[in-house]
């Protein structure tokens, strides 16, 4: 095993640590030939697993189901999700204003912890209106295009993820995007705009 291999294995070593193997041999083959290189080969080897299980997921559902069904379900899903984000970041510490800033500081907090093929850049940052530009890969769109479900979708899927954040702290905002880029690999680029239209909890 190389030294980095190594230091991450250490530093994986309390989830780890309670593997127990056939012998030596069998050990030795998967370390070798199977454990992450690094740190990058880890999350990102997670975040295609992520990928593949929604759309693979998706796919069932739409055979089994409908096609009809299968963008009601994603929606479903990437709002649940931005819900759950949002709780997961105040429970994280940070201070989620009651405006469109919230929705920023969710998806970065969300990059930084569970989608490392994203990237984004704040343009405007303000309590009645934050633009942010969302660029790289979507995992999502790489594999709806690799299993033939993208003409079932809506896009960017990540539009009811924006507004499961608002509906969790409460506030009515609409939710744009301008597609720059969307690619035969996944690649993306576009804009997200988040307009204060309200807020539904009463005001501060």
């Amino acid at each position: 095993m190389a030294k980095d291999e190594m230091k991450l294995y250490n530093e994986l070593k309390n989830l780890r640590g309670k593997d127990r193997y056939w012998d030596k041999g069998m050990q030795a083959e998967l370390m070798e030939k199977a454990f992450p290189k690094d740190v990058s080969a880890l999350v990102l080897g997670m975040s295609y697993v992520a990928s593949e299980f929604y759309g693979y997921m998706l796919m069932q559902i739409g055979e089994k189901f409908g096609w009809d069904k299968v963008d009601s379900v994603s929606k479903a899903v990437f709002h649940q999700l931005g819900k759950e984000k949002t709780k997961a970041a105040i429970d994280g510490g940070l201070d989620l204003p009651r405006d469109t800033r919230a929705l920023a500081l969710v998806l970065a907090s969300t990059v930084y912890s569970s989608n490392p093929e994203f990237n984004f850049e704040v343009k405007e940052y303000a309590p009645e209106q934050t633009v942010i530009r969302i660029f790289g890969t979507s995992r999502y769109s790489r594999i709806a295009k690799k299993v033939g479900i993208e003409k079932h979708l809506s896009w960017p899927v990540l539009v009811p993820f924006f507004e499961g954040i608002a509906d969790q702290i409460g506030i009515e905002c609409e939710c744009n995007t301008e597609t720059n880029v969307m690619g035969e690999d996944g690649k993306c680029d576009y804009l997200a705009r988040f307009t204060l239209s309200g807020r539904k909890y009463g005001d501060d």
